[in-house]
């Protein structure tokens, strides 16, 4: 059965505590592999130097270009849901609009909550992006242009809003990243059926690592094949 991501907003009580619980399980040092703490390093060798090849984030500061930004976060999205799967089929991850509904989800936000994570957040809502940042971004109409606003745009400022854990090469610490990246990918979507036709350079790229990854770019471009859709 076809995976169907929803807005975090419009699931019941019973399904937020359903994608809490199963997080939960994923925790703890006699988890099977790959453990929630896996998917955490993963992304943090992304951003380290011996991951910088990879191409996964743009760091201007060190000449790197985030050539892979898109499809490496949804291959590594996938994965993560994937694994929640074999939790509980019934789990998918949620996407936070936080142009519809900037506010930080509340059943990720419970103090005792964060506290068994270990997270911590600097919330500052006067960092978050607005409407008309998305619509610059979906208006570029070749893949590298709107990928490099999408990513050094709204997906930088809702990173540095939540701050804390999340403005952080261990961002995946905090569940939110998984519901924020769902809706980068949204948007990736959404652009991908108003332009059909537009090329993906570098598609015959492996995305690293293996085998937590391990697959090319051109398998990464049509999410009905990859088992998934948004409502």
């Amino acid at each position: 059965m076809a995976t169907v991501r929803r807005s975090q907003h419009d699931l019941s009580t019973t399904q937020h505590a359903a994608f809490v619980a199963a997080v939960n399980k994923l925790h703890g040092t006699a988890v099977a592999a790959p453990a929630y703490r896996a998917f955490v390093q993963v992304h943090a060798d992304a951003m380290s130097m011996a991951g910088m090849s990879w191409g996964v984030h743009t760091m201007p500061g060190m000449g790197v270009i985030g050539r892979n930004f898109l499809s490496w976060h949804r291959r590594f999205l996938w994965q993560f849901e994937q694994r929640l799967q074999a939790i509980d089929p019934t789990v998918a991850v949620p996407y936070w609009d936080w142009i519809a509904d900037p506010d930080l989800p509340g059943f990720l936000s419970d103090p005792a909550l964060l506290a068994s994570w270990s997270v911590s957040r600097t919330w500052d809502p006067s960092q978050m992006p607005v409407a008309a940042d998305v619509d610059v971004a979906l208006s570029r109409p070749t893949f590298s242009t709107f990928q490099r606003k999408l990513e050094l745009g709204v997906h930088v400022d809702v990173h540095v809003a939540v701050g804390g854990t999340m403005n952080s090469t261990s961002s995946p610490s905090d569940p939110v990243f998984w519901l924020h990246h769902a809706n980068i990918d949204r948007l990736w979507a959404q652009w991908q059926t108003a332009h059909p036709t537009a090329k993906v350079p570098h598609s015959t790229t492996v995305l690293q690592p293996s085998p937590l990854l391990g697959v090319k770019v051109a398998t990464q471009l049509d999410i009905a094949t990859l088992g998934y859709s948004y409502s």
